[in-house]
């Protein structure tokens, strides 16, 4: 039950926070402002103006009344008073007119059934409360009704029949309804404030259904449009005519999705690209292979019949001349074999297993595997070897790689200037805890562009030209590098060349 209120209310103050009810909260409370406003101080101004006409209508008719009774009450002939009374309610308007006690007991009345019956039991309810201190002319509006209480006061030619001057000696009640232009107005006023109304329903349903047509369909054509695009359709489009803001928006929109749709079949493309070539790799790799392991057969026959012939030679002093030339053969014959056994060493298959590996061993045999390049480009390579074994918990074969794609990468790079790399390893102490090696690669050549440093670890990233590298190398190298739980990283000193340091996590040869 919680959950179903908790999603209930999530639900309602999502459809609050849309822009569409925000939209028309604002229209409504804008209608309300425009229309309401000057309605209200238009009527308010002639609520005022019919207040005063009716004001002075009663005080007017008032005066008239008394005017007719007053003769009857200087005189003191009630016969005359009832008649006065009885005369001026033969006015259209006039609805009653009566003259009653403060206490209430009624004294005269056009209405002469209520004639000597008390005020404060007639159904109109209109008097003047005797206990008031404040007891004063009065206006009061009923239904369709104006009464004006007219309190009459003991006077000057009173006195010879009243006492107390200037007491309230009874109260004058006249009742007037509303003239036909009086109900005119008020019908009027009643047209106005549901004309108003409907005014305003009328807009806010035309607003509501421009803002349907034309925003909120054509949104929706958009989120439509961002939702096929999100399910990966690069063929959506948005078909959205005119020169308004939103067909401008579903424009760049499609543009949008052009360019996207480019740059993933240019990306599909490239690392196509990329995988062919680099299964080019892979099987130019296994025919190198296969073909060291032709011509190392050949070269051990070759090895052991030239030092056949060699100890032969040495039995027979008229042949010493032939020495130097089976040497020769022998010595060219010992280098094609290493060359070949160390592709097969390179070529074998990447063990799993990480056992105890001599950093000194693996940087010199990365050296010796590429020597042919590097002794072709003229390459000068200063390895500074330390004393003592550097073990460390790895897989020779793939530190191995490591070292030679840097080394191919300085190598590719030497053009007509005289090649350099220096590796060192150093000892890093960590806290006094944990001991690394740090081996720093160095080289001479242009270095790595600053708008290159962020890049040149990402997979298909080279900047070999005519389709030399396959981008693959460095993203490789990071990879073995971090799975022997160590980092490699390009170096920020302001130094010539590129340098890269490479730091891995020492191990006691005994472990």
């Amino acid at each position: 039950m919680a959950t179903l209120l908790k999603n209930l209310l999530n639900r309602t103050s999502q459809r609050f926070l849309t822009l569409k009810f925000r939209l028309m909260l604002l229209i409504t409370v804008t209608l309300l402002l425009v229309v309401g406003l000057p309605l209200a101080f238009l009527i308010n101004q002639l609520d005022e103006n019919y207040r005063i006409f009716s004001t002075n209508m009663l005080e007017t008719t008032s005066q008239l009344v008394y005017q007719s009774v007053y003769e009857g009450m200087v005189a003191n002939k009630p016969e005359m008073i009832q008649r006065g009374l009885e005369t001026m309610a033969k006015e259209p308007n006039i609805k009653l007119l009566r003259i009653y006690r403060p206490l209430g007991e009624i004294l005269f009345s056009s209405r002469k059934t209520e004639i000597n019956s008390n005020i404060f039991n007639q159904n109109d309810g209109v008097f003047l409360d005797p206990n008031s201190r404040k007891t004063q002319e009065t206006f009061v509006s009923m239904d369709d009704t104006y009464a004006h209480l007219h309190p009459i006061y003991i006077q000057e030619e009173c006195l010879p029949c009243h006492q107390n001057r200037g007491s309230i000696i009874a109260v004058m009640d006249v009742q007037i309804g509303l003239t036909q232009q009086e109900n005119l107005y008020a019908s009027a006023k009643q047209l106005t404030i549901i004309s108003a109304l409907v005014i305003v329903v009328i807009l806010w349903v035309i607003l509501n259904f421009l803002y349907q047509g034309q925003i909120e369909s054509r949104l929706k054509i958009i989120i439509n449009g961002f939702n096929e695009l999100s399910r990966g359709n690069l063929d959506s489009r948005i078909n959205m005519p005119g020169r308004h803001e939103l067909a401008m928006l579903a424009q760049e929109f499609n543009e949008t999705v052009s360019k996207l749709k480019k740059a993933k079949e240019n990306e599909d493309q490239f690392v196509q690209e990329n995988l062919e070539r680099a299964d080019r790799l892979v099987t130019l790799g296994e025919v190198a292979a296969e073909i060291a392991h032709e011509v190392n057969n050949p070269a051990s026959i070759l090895l052991v019949r030239a030092e056949y012939i060699k100890d032969e030679l040495l039995e027979d002093d008229s042949q010493a001349k032939y020495i130097d030339d089976i040497n020769i053969i022998i010595q060219q014959t010992k280098k094609i074999a290493e060359i070949t056994r160390n592709i097969l060493h390179y070529a074998r298959k990447l063990p799993q297993t990480f056992v105890n590996t001599d950093l000194n061993e693996v940087i010199q045999q990365s050296i010796d595997i590429l020597r042919p390049r590097i002794n072709k480009k003229n390459v000068v390579i200063r390895f500074q070897r330390k004393k003592s074994p550097v073990i460390v918990k790895g897989n020779s074969t793939q530190l191995e790689q490591v070292f030679c794609n840097l080394i191919n990468n300085s190598v590719d790079l030497f053009v007509n200037e005289k090649g350099e790399i220096a590796i060192k390893i150093q000892s890093k102490d960590e806290n006094k805890k944990l001991e690394k090696y740090r081996i720093t690669y160095q080289d001479n050549g242009p270095g790595v562009p600053e708008e290159y440093r962020d890049k040149i670890f990402s997979p298909f990233f080279t900047t070999k030209k005519d389709g030399r590298g396959t981008g693959l190398g460095l993203f490789i190298s990071r990879n073995i590098i971090t799975n022997h739980h160590g980092k490699i990283y390009l170096s920020t000193s302001q130094t010539s060349g590129a340098t890269f340091i490479i730091e891995l996590e020492a191990r006691n040869a005994r472990d």
